[in-house]
């Protein structure tokens, strides 16, 4: 659990992300081949983690899903941006192929692991940038 952010703005994006993060999880739990729904959730997390971290900057984000965009102009605002290079770069094709039939066929296998590592490091990681990590669950 972390501690809300005092920006009702700021704390929407955070607060969506985490629900796309756990819609991917659960969605990997299923049991189900649910790739391409919890391909698009994980990339929808970092997305909006990232857009959430550039208004807690004071900075409105460009209206794009390319997280790699997103992620060179957040590494403007703060250089630890850089950071998040490659997780950004690991999700950055499913933001709209997992939407169509074929996907697969444009983005290559797929390792599920991976990607919720990827989206879970992006949202964990700007957590503690904006220092809401919640001390009491430590």
């Amino acid at each position: 659990m972390r501690r809300s952010h005092p920006d009702p703005e700021v704390e929407s994006y955070l607060r969506k992300a985490e629900r796309d993060l756990a819609t991917a999880v659960r969605m990997s739990e299923s049991g189900q081949d649910f790739a391409d729904i919890i391909c698009f959730h994980a990339e929808q997390c970092a997305e909006k983690a990232l857009k959430g971290l550039m208004l807690a900057l004071g900075q409105v984000p460009p209206r794009t899903h390319d997280l790699v965009v997103l992620q060179q102009a957040l590494t403007k605002l703060d250089r630890r941006g850089a950071d998040l290079q490659g997780y950004c770069l690991a999700l950055s094709d499913y933001a709209v192929a997992p939407r169509y039939p074929g996907w697969e066929d444009l983005v290559g296998t797929v390792d599920i692991g991976d990607v919720l590592s990827s989206a879970s490091a992006v949202l964990d990681q700007i957590g503690l940038w904006l220092d809401l990590k919640d001390e009491s669950n430590e």
